[in-house]
């Protein structure tokens, strides 16, 4: 069973800038991984429909994925009629197709999704439970919930990656399988952390904090008021992203090294745009930066150049990208 491109193209954004240079041992477990998880996130996410019927709803798909038990469709239909025309529609349009095109995969590639999806998926309903299952504005209670979480949506993400390129290359890396493990869940930790910091003052107008502050109607009212607390994350998913950084230059198949190298460079930009304009909504690096870092991860991935100096100059900023 075949998955059309333009599904994964059109929902996957900059990502899919890194699955279709994949190698094609693991490209379609990536991918299948990809779309599954990103349609449990636009259920998550379908504002026209009940909270209670959207963990209603991932329950059963959590169920479909790993165990082949069917989720409700009636349910499912209402989640689909809920959302707009485009991509994510089609998506969960998709569903039994991708789920069935799961079910094509070698078993434990297989078993290495549902592993997977099991955490994400239970990332996804702790983020309803605390954030629209409850009647006042919430912010995450500490540091540990915000380790937790971004560690079930995307931390596992970067461990489930590497567990399949292991498997796939006895010797994937020039790091022992310990230290690889913990750079690949530092290294997707680092990636969500960017997206929260980026999506920080839409959230908050939303009722949604995952930063733990301790005043979140202050900080709903006059966002700046939490910088200490916001740029103590934004050290964080630095340092995070550095792990990200020696994740990628460590790892031996040159594909892979640039899937890697692309995500990783964009997110260091992003937060040093973040850095430059705090808490601004609607912050990303234009195409043109896109294209420089493609180019720059191609040298990293199929040459093995300038791997230090590339890093020291997004993260310590010495060399603008062109605009």
């Amino acid at each position: 069973m075949k998955l059309e491109p333009d599904l994964l193209r059109h929902v996957s954004r900059s990502f899919y800038l890194s699955i279709r240079f994949l190698p094609k041992k693991i490209r379609p477990t990536i991918a299948i991984g990809y779309l599954l998880a990103r349609a449990s996130d636009t259920i998550a996410d379908t504002n026209g429909l009940p909270a209670e019927a959207r963990t209603r709803l991932l329950t059963q798909v959590k169920s479909w994925i790993c165990s082949g038990i069917e989720s409700d469709r009636q349910l499912l239909k209402e989640c689909i009629k809920a959302q707009p025309q485009g991509a994510e529609r089609d998506l969960l349009a998709a569903l039994e197709k991708i789920v069935g095109a799961k079910s094509l995969l070698p078993l434990v590639h297989q078993q290495l999704l549902e592993e997977v999806l099991a955490k994400i998926i239970q990332g996804q309903l702790l983020d309803l439970e605390r954030f629209e299952l409850v009647s006042e504005p919430q912010a995450l209670p500490d540091d540990s919930s915000l380790e937790e979480y971004t560690y079930l949506v995307a931390g596992c993400v970067g461990e489930f990656w590497t567990k399949l390129c292991l498997l796939e290359w006895p010797h994937y890396a020039r790091v022992d399988r310990v230290q690889i493990m913990h750079w690949g869940k530092r290294f997707g930790q680092g990636l969500q952390l960017v997206n929260i910091l980026r999506d920080f003052s839409t959230d908050i107008q939303s009722s949604r904090c995952y930063l733990p502050i301790a005043e979140m109607e202050k900080a709903r009212s006059d966002p700046a008021s939490v910088r200490e607390n916001w740029m103590r994350w934004l050290e964080r998913a630095s340092l995070y992203l550095k792990a990200g950084w020696d994740y990628t230059i460590s790892v031996r198949p040159a594909r892979v090294r640039f899937a890697c190298a692309v995500p990783v460079l964009i997110g260091i930009r992003t937060l040093q745009l973040l850095k430059d304009q705090p808490v601004r909504p609607g912050i990303k690096i234009s195409r043109q930066q896109v294209r420089w870092i493609i180019l720059l991860s191609v040298v990293v991935g199929w040459f093995g150049l300038g791997e230090r100096m590339i890093y020291a100059a997004f993260a310590g900023k010495t060399v603008q990208c062109p605009d």
